[in-house]
């Protein structure tokens, strides 16, 4: 009798306390905002060379005209993230990427003087280099750029000044 007493007493507990813990307040889980990635090449020194040098093929083209208000706004593309994505996302190496960028600014250029290669935009180019067209092929197809490479962009954007320190040699 003690036995059965005793259980009836502890499930009559249980059912008195079993509604107390229901409704207590839970605390809501509130997940953490995304956090987007920021690429570690964006400070390499090629990337923002590269980016500075091409600057231009990232700006979007001005519209002349009036704009209707429906269009949504184009999205701002940062020649540092873009440069910084080839490299890492498309998995190209730096003379790679600066032999697409200046195919894409002579063809470009070569649509605005003489109406031809008006297709070619540097994502059609890296999808056809990455399907496996060679930088050869890509060269008789659209002609072999004036830079191929890093060190000819830093030239061009970083020009040697001469200076007269008076240490040249044979002079005294």
């Amino acid at each position: 009798m003690k036995g059965l007493s005793l259980l009836i007493a502890a499930l009559m507990l249980v059912t008195v306390a079993t509604p107390v813990f229901a409704q207590s307040e839970t605390v809501p889980v509130v997940d953490p905002a995304p956090v987007e990635e920021v690429s570690s090449f964006m400070d390499h020194p090629i990337v923002k060379l590269l980016a500075s040098f091409f600057a231009n093929l990232f700006t979007p083209p001005a519209v002349e005209g009036e704009v209707e208000p429906t269009l949504e706004p184009l999205p701002v593309v940062v020649p540092e993230e873009a440069v910084a994505a080839l490299h890492e996302e498309q998995d190209l190496g730096f003379g790679e990427i600066t032999k697409l960028l200046q195919i894409t600014v002579e063809a470009q250029a070569a649509c605005t003087l003489e109406g031809v290669n008006c297709g070619v935009i540097l994502d059609s180019l890296v999808a056809e280099y990455k399907a496996g067209a060679g930088m050869g092929e890509l060269f008789k197809k659209y002609d072999k750029p004036e830079y191929t490479g890093v060190g000819q962009v830093r030239k061009a954007a970083e020009p040697k000044v001469k200076s007269n320190n008076g240490n040249g040699k044979g002079k005294k």
